[in-house]
């Protein structure tokens, strides 16, 4: 595997749907492999979202707004984005990603899993590329924050500094740790 982009920002939404449109409008250019020497198929791009809450925040307030006005007047466009694999499946519509797709769900661990399935896609066959984004969503007061990469197959190749960089950062004690760790990664870089 070759670690071939990271990007980082953040963002202030406070619901998932709004936040995957500014990680989405942020992280654009992973999802462009013009300049590649073979195209890669959309079916062949593996997109991996590691997240501490995703669903959270719309969840709470879809049900306090039932509870507040009964189930009979609750949000239907919000219900979807109460399921955790909402914010991977956006951007997988957005980007036109048919590959295997997913949402793992957690601290640091989520994004080690993020990566560790990725590693297994490449060596079962499934994927030439992967774009994993991992994010915290706006909490407590914080801002959110995602950093992405793109990983991609390349005939053997490995950036090891990069993927033991990458392994290093999972090590952190939360995702907005890791997230950080690999921020300072992309700007040191």
């Amino acid at each position: 595997m070759l670690l071939d982009a990271l990007r980082s920002l953040d963002f202030d939404a406070d619901l998932e749907r709004e936040a995957m449109e500014q990680i989405g409008d942020g992280i654009a250019a992973l999802f462009d492999y013009q300049g590649f020497e073979i195209e890669i198929p959309r079916d062949r791009i593996g997109l991996l979202v590691a997240s501490d809450n995703a669903g959270t925040a719309t969840s709470v307030k879809f049900w306090a707004d039932a509870l507040r006005t009964g189930v009979g007047l609750a949000s239907p466009e919000l219900f979807p984005w109460c399921l955790a694999n909402a914010p991977c499946g956006a951007l997988a519509r957005r980007f036109a990603i048919t590959g295997p797709n997913t949402t793992l769900l957690g601290e640091a661990d989520a994004l080690r899993a993020a990566l560790d399935t990725s590693a297994d896609l490449f060596a079962q066959g499934h994927i030439d590329s992967a774009i994993i984004v991992a994010t915290c969503f706006a909490a407590d007061g914080q801002p959110g924050q995602a950093i992405a990469l793109r990983l991609r197959q390349d005939d053997g190749a490995q950036d090891e500094a990069g993927l033991v960089a990458l392994t290093q950062a999972c090590a952190a004690p939360s995702l907005r740790a890791a997230i950080d760790r690999l921020g300072r990664l992309l700007e040191a870089g």
